[in-house]
C-alpha cells in the first residue's frame, strides 16, 4: 500500500494532479484546495489513501493526516465512497465537518455534490460516536486542546486522544509535558 508520496507536480488534469517521483508519474485526485494551490514544478508532500477496486487502484492525497483521517472516516460510513468523501471534504473544512457532526447538523453536508439529505444523516448519525460532542470538547483547557489536536496529528483518533488527555496527571503543567505523557498514555492503549 502507498502511504504517502513526496515528488513534484507535472500537470494538474481536472481534479488530481500528476506527482512524479523518480521518473514515475502518479495520478492523485486531491481536495480543491489542494488543487488550486499547486502548480507545475511545485514540489508537494501528500498523505495517500489507496482505494483499490477490481478495475481500478485510485490514488487520493492530503496535505495534511488531519484530512486524511477525516477522509477515511468518511469512507467508514456505508454508503459513501471515495468521490462522496472528497466531495463533502471540498465543500466543508475539517473544523466545520467536526462541529457539524458534533451537533448532529447535516444541512451543512447535504450542500456536497453528490450527498443527499439521507446519506448526509447517516454520516451524522455514524459518526458522532466517533468524533464526540460539543460538549466533550468545552472540558478541555486551551492547553489540553491543543495536545489534543497533536495527538490526532499523530494518528490517534479523537477519542484516544481525548482519553490520553484525560489521563495525563494535572501535576504536569507544560503543553510539552502533558504531550509527552499523554503521547506515553495513547501509545500503551493501542
Amino acid at each position: 500500500m502507498i502511504g504517502s508520496l513526496d515528488g513534484t507536480v507535472r500537470g494538474i488534469i481536472r481534479d488530481s494532479i500528476i506527482l512524479e517521483i523518480n521518473g514515475v508519474g502518479y495520478r492523485v485526485s486531491v481536495p480543491i484546495a489542494t488543487l488550486t494551490g499547486a502548480k507545475e514544478g511545485d514540489h508537494l508532500f501528500l498523505w495517500i489513501h489507496m482505494a483499490v477496486r477490481e478495475t481500478a487502484q485510485d490514488l487520493y492525497g492530503f496535505e495534511t493526516q488531519n484530512e486524511l483521517s477525516w477522509f477515511e472516516l468518511l469512507l467508514s460510513v456505508s454508503g459513501v465512497g471515495p468521490k462522496s468523501a472528497l466531495g463533502i471534504m471540498n465543500a466543508v473544512d475539517t473544523k466545520s465537518l467536526e462541529k457539524a457532526i458534533a451537533r448532529n447538523d447535516a444541512s451543512i453536508l447535504s450542500k456536497s455534490f453528490g450527498v443527499g439529505k439521507k446519506t448526509a444523516e447517516k454520516i451524522v448519525l455514524e459518526l458522532r460516536e466517533k468524533v464526540g460532542s460539543v460538549e466533550d470538547k468545552g472540558t478541555e483547557s486551551g492547553s489540553d486542546g491543543d495536545v489534543v489536536d497533536a495527538l490526532v496529528g499523530l494518528g490517534y483518533s479523537l477519542r484516544e486522544a481525548r482519553d490520553a488527555v484525560h489521563a495525563v496527571s494535572k501535576d504536569l503543567v507544560t503543553p510539552e509535558a502533558r504531550l509527552r505523557e499523554a503521547i506515553r498514555i495513547a501509545s500503551r492503549s493501542r
